[in-house]
């Protein structure tokens, strides 16, 4: 009867929430995951954090671009400008996070919204794949998904080797960031 007792103890000691009611290692909200003021060195944010929950919110907020999103699945998004400076001038940060529900669905936004020419980040990347775009004129992009979240960061810098550092920052900061909480599931 004693051993009995004190299984039960153990089981409901383990088993209650912690003193907030939260679970600590339930899966962040995007918003959670985007990186505080100076969490990143040198970088803050800058203005407003766009925020959509529903798929109107989302096509206002990135007009087409949303429909891919919404036909896999889109839960959350947030978006976020940041700024720093990289080689002693201003630089900006644009970082976008979407909850896609489920790791399918990130895997396959993706892959949908690949144009085929970029280069896949490899070498300690962030996410479960990633890569670089350098198609645009000016600007770096780069994408991956990681557990349920697509995560999109460009950087407005000239295409320098130090701007395309700092994005991988940004998203290795984003993607630890999800595996803090996924990783004990």
């Amino acid at each position: 009867m004693k051993k009995l007792l004190i299984l039960i103890f153990i089981f409901l000691f383990f088993s209650c929430p912690n003193e907030e009611g939260i679970n600590p290692t339930e899966p962040k909200d995007v918003i959670e995951l985007l990186p505080l003021d100076n969490e990143i060195s040198g970088w803050t944010r800058k203005g407003e954090m766009d925020v959509a929950e529903n798929d109107e919110q989302l096509t206002d907020l990135i007009n087409g671009e949303g429909q891919v999103f919404i036909d896999h699945g889109f839960v959350k998004f947030a978006r976020q400008w940041y700024q720093g400076n990289v080689a002693d001038a201003t630089r900006e940060i644009r970082l976008r996070i979407f909850d896609m529900g489920d790791t399918t669905n990130a895997k396959d936004v993706y892959d949908a919204v690949g144009i085929g020419t970029e280069t896949p980040w490899t070498d300690n990347n962030a996410g479960v794949e990633a890569r670089i775009d350098e198609t645009l004129l000016f600007d770096y992009k780069i994408d991956f998904w990681d557990d349920r979240f697509y995560v999109w960061v460009t950087i407005k810098d000239e295409k320098t080797p130090v701007g395309l550092n700092v994005a991988k920052l940004f998203c290795l900061n984003v993607s630890n960031a999800i595996r803090d909480t996924t990783e004990s599931d």
